[in-house]
């Protein structure tokens, strides 16, 4: 079949150009990242977007011919754009979408030229529409702002970093060379921008670069101080070695993690002290919590004893430094455990045949059986291939020598926690004091009365929990308070289910107020007891701490909970607190698990219907075999048929993809419907929208969000709802207004009165706008206040009032449609700016209380500014504009 009778190329919806934080960009699909372009890129989409075109060796050939460029490389950008479905062919044409004429700026208008002194910086990410051959920058309300060429977008894209209009200006003339700009048409151009507030003026110092913080990173800070701690250790054990003769061998922590390593400090601080210190006595006992590489020579040069603490985000790189260690030090002896190392005969067979410099295992509780391993090394250490037949009287171990894998006893675990002494206390962390933006993890008990399969809590699953001293945990709340820690997690399993644990949140608010620190706290809380939660949550919010309630429910499917050894977890005991902690205007989140073994993909969505029905907020987990999980066991996998996407191995995810209950497509269906639901719903976007589809229809609102995604979404059909399958297909990856939320609420307006049958009348009117401001956008004002022809605010009280009376399910059958509601007001706003900066964040931060929820009558609790500082990692790539 010849070209010309395929049909014209024309480019999909899935083409959405942006301005990011590295430039011009394509907008990928589902997790992956954004792809740059240039200008000559730019160009081939104007060409393909403006004029009718079948044969992709013409365009390249015409762009080719326009700007110089090789004709081989717009040839391959033209079949990537085919590839990924952003270009195909079609035999009809796909109409322009009409945008109305700028409400706030237009082009045409000459303008008072804002001062443009200084560095300056875009708010991205910005998408923009393309219209025949330019690229339309537009505003919240629908306005065009500006319509650029793509030499003028190429031009603008310099100014996504700081920047000043001098060398902004001179950065585009040499990238476009003959095309560029003259300064008085950018000078326009960044006018506009800043009057619409999308170009934010940065404070730079005196050289004109940007003025950063004097105060150091923390991993900065971290490498510093341990650097010199280093030269003082030595200097310490140089003097034992003079007054005593002997050569100490050292124990070394290898401690990957940003934050305090609390479990290899416990085991240190164990074996310090193990059999009255004769082990503290032999070993030079490194304090290195911070595992630098530079020092790996002269560690190296003497045979010692490395210590490993396996966590899934740090697992690669703890193997990695082993295989250097053994590399450089074939006699030093590495020594794994944490939770990530694994216990099961066959996989720790596994474990050593491919990582051969792998001498030790630790199974379970690491400390006592450390000490006791360390303590038999003794007669061992600095010898030539060491005989590790040495330990086969300690149990809780797996050693490989000689070829010969030996696999001891099981070790009970510890009766008395009190007997491990505290690394805080006795002051092996004290170097990390006054550390910036730092995390501690503590523990007040150990161990889980449940058996979820699924889960390995620290090696402790169906045990007894066992508390340390009440006044042992106030202490080193002190500790974390004075040493000006910013947040601190508790590595219990079920924290609130004691009544003590209360006594520890009032402990903790006491501290932030006295000293100001920790500015946030939080943890696993109790599973199957919510007496003590909720006023756990209030203390922190009385002491202006910021926490996140998260229910750990994981699934509400009976059948589910019963495959996972879950079925003693009472659900309902959670719609009490869910009603106290929405009443008290405090965040609650739901923790449920997809793909879990025994779940379908009918009993997913009715998962995320039933938080719909609660009106709290879901983070979902992608279920992940863990390799001491009782889910991991052979004749479970077997029995449920669990297949993960890639195999157990350090710096793997080994997702669950299919069991005997759904398949891989229903798993990916099941992807999509997640991001779906998160944006949608946990971000606010369609929820108001959702809630009154219900009431006018009786459609669920999962059900009205999957109608969405069927309808709109699906390939063929983007000339009928162009904006709403932008929405729903790049809107989870790019996390921005699709072009503008006008549109997308124009064309919403549209489906639900002509695929839904609802009234186009004034309730939904009051809806439509009500939702639209409602919606993040660079260059809003606030405060802003609609009147509404029905009070939409009381309409939404009513409805939480019966869902709190137990009507979750048939609120909309006791609440009075919107429309018999009288005339009323909402006022909306973003005080603090926090969710204007949350504009461009990954979906995922929804799993840690992110929404998009503006001050509102209908908002739920959100998280505050403070956040940001205080629970975000330290190379978060959250805020791309402020």
């Amino acid at each position: 079949m010849s070209e010309e009778k395929q049909g014209p190329l024309r480019l999909t919806t899935k083409l959405v150009v942006a301005l990011g934080p590295e430039g011009v960009q394509l907008v990928t699909g589902r997790g992956a990242p954004p792809i740059a372009i240039n200008y000559c890129n730019l160009l081939t989409i104007s060409e393909l977007h403006a004029n009718e075109h079948v044969d992709p060796k013409v365009v390249a050939k015409t762009i080719a011919e326009r700007v110089g460029a090789d004709e081989e490389n717009v040839f391959k950008f033209v079949r990537s754009l085919l590839y990924f479905g952003r270009l195909r062919r079609q035999p009809n044409a796909v109409p322009s979408v009409e945008l109305p004429v700028s409400k706030l700026i237009a082009s045409s208008v000459t303008l008072v030229n804002p001062r443009l002194d200084g560095l300056m910086a875009l708010k991205v990410p910005l998408t923009l529409r393309l219209h025949k051959s330019n690229y339309e920058l537009i505003d919240h309300d629908g306005g065009v702002l500006r319509t650029l060429n793509a030499a003028e977008l190429t031009a603008l894209a310099q100014f996504v970093r700081p920047v000043s209009l001098e060398n902004g200006f001179a950065c585009q003339q040499q990238l476009l060379g003959d095309a560029a700009l003259e300064l008085s048409a950018l000078t326009d151009t960044l006018s506009i921008c800043k009057k619409a507030g999308l170009l934010a003026v940065v404070e730079a110092d005196e050289k004109g670069e940007v003025a950063k913080p004097q105060q150091l990173t923390r991993n900065q800070a971290k490498k510093d101080k341990f650097a010199r701690h280093a030269v003082e250790q030595e200097k310490t054990e140089m003097l034992i070695r003079e007054q005593t003769g002997r050569i100490r061998p050292k124990v070394i922590p290898v401690a990957l993690d940003e934050s305090v390593p609390a479990a290899l400090g416990l085991v240190i601080a164990f074996a310090k002290e193990y059999e009255a210190g004769q082990l503290e006595d032999f070993y030079d006992f490194r304090l290195d919590w911070h595992w630098d590489e530079d020092r790996l020579a002269n560690y190296t040069s003497e045979p010692a004893i490395y210590l490993h603490s396996n966590y899934l985000w740090t697992h690669e790189q703890s193997i990695s430094a082993s295989h250097k260690i053994k590399a450089l030090s074939p006699d030093s002896i590495t020594i794994h455990g944490g939770p990530d190392t694994p216990k099961y005969p066959k996989d720790a067979e596994n474990y050593f045949e491919t990582y051969p410099h792998v001498d030790i295992i630790i199974r379970g509780e690491g400390e006592a059986s450390c000490a006791e391993t360390l303590d038999k090394l003794r007669s061992v250490i600095g010898d030539k291939n060491p005989d590790l037949s040495v330990l086969k009287d300690v149990a809780g171990i797996t050693y490989q020598h000689n070829g010969e894998i030996v696999r001891t006893a099981d070790r009970d675990r510890i009766g008395d926690l009190n007997l491990v002494p505290s690394p805080y206390l006795n002051g092996l962390f004290d170097v990390f004091k006054d550390v910036p933006r730092l995390h501690v993890t503590l523990e007040t008990n150990r161990g889980c009365p449940y058996g979820c399969t699924f889960c390995d809590w620290g090696s402790a699953t169906s045990s007894k929990i066992r508390k340390l001293d009440l006044e042992r945990v106030y202490s080193e709340l002190e500790w974390c308070s004075s040493s000006k820690i910013q947040s601190v997690s508790v590595a219990d399993a079920n924290f609130g289910v004691f009544e003590r644990d209360v006594f520890i949140a009032e402990k903790v608010g006491q501290l932030k107020r006295d000293n100001g620190y920790p500015e946030a706290f939080g943890g696993s809380f109790a599973k199957n007891s919510t007496k003590y939660l909720q006023k756990i949550i209030h203390v922190m919010a009385e002491a202006d701490i910021w926490t996140q309630g998260v229910l750990s429910l994981q699934t509400m499917d009976e059948g589910t909970l019963k495959t996972i050894n879950r079925s003693n977890i009472k659900v309902a005991k959670y719609d009490a607190l869910a009603n106290e902690m929405r009443a008290a205007n405090l965040q609650l989140s739901v923790e449920l698990m997809m793909a879990l073994p025994g779940s379908t993909l009918a009993s997913f969505t009715d998962d995320l219907q039933q938080c719909i029905d609660r009106d709290i907020q879901a983070r979902i987990n992608h279920t992940t075999l863990l390799v001491n999980s009782p889910m991991n066991d052979p004749v479970y996998m077997e029995e449920h048929q669990i297949e993960t996407g890639v195999k157990l191995a350090p710096g793997k995810t080994p997702h669950i993809v299919s069991t005997s209950t759904f398949t891989e497509e229903e798993m990916k269906q099941m992807l999509v419907i997640r991001d779906l639901y998160i944006l949608l719903d946990n971000f606010g976007v369609l929820r108001l929208c959702s809630r009154f589809v219900r009431q006018q229809s009786g459609m669920r609102e999962i059900d009205f969000l999957l109608k969405l995604q069927e309808e709109a979404g699906q390939e063929g059909n983007e000339n009928t709802w162009p904006i709403l399958n932008t929405l729903v297909n790049s809107v989870c990856n790019m996390m921005a207004p699709p072009y503008s939320w006008a549109l997308m609420i124009d064309e919403l307006r549209s489906f639900m009165v002509s695929c839904l049958g609802i009234p186009d009348d004034s309730a939904l009117d009051a809806v439509m706008r009500t939702q639209h401001a409602l919606l993040p956008a660079f260059g809003r004002e606030y405060p802003l206040v609609l009147d509404l022809p029905h009070d939409i605010v009381e309409w939404h009280t009513q409805m939480l009032a019966a869902k709190t009376t137990g009507s979750w399910q048939d609120w909309q059958t006791i609440v009075p449609p919107l429309s018999e509601f009288g005339p009323g007001k909402i006022e909306v706003n973003d005080s603090d700016g926090f969710v204007t900066s949350m504009i461009g964040c990954a979906i995922e931060s929804s799993g840690i209380g992110i929404n998009w929820d503006l001050d509102s009558g209908v908002g739920r609790a959100r998280v505050s500014q403070d956040f940001k500082s205080a629970w975000l990692p330290e190379d978060s790539n959250f805020i791309h504009s402020q």
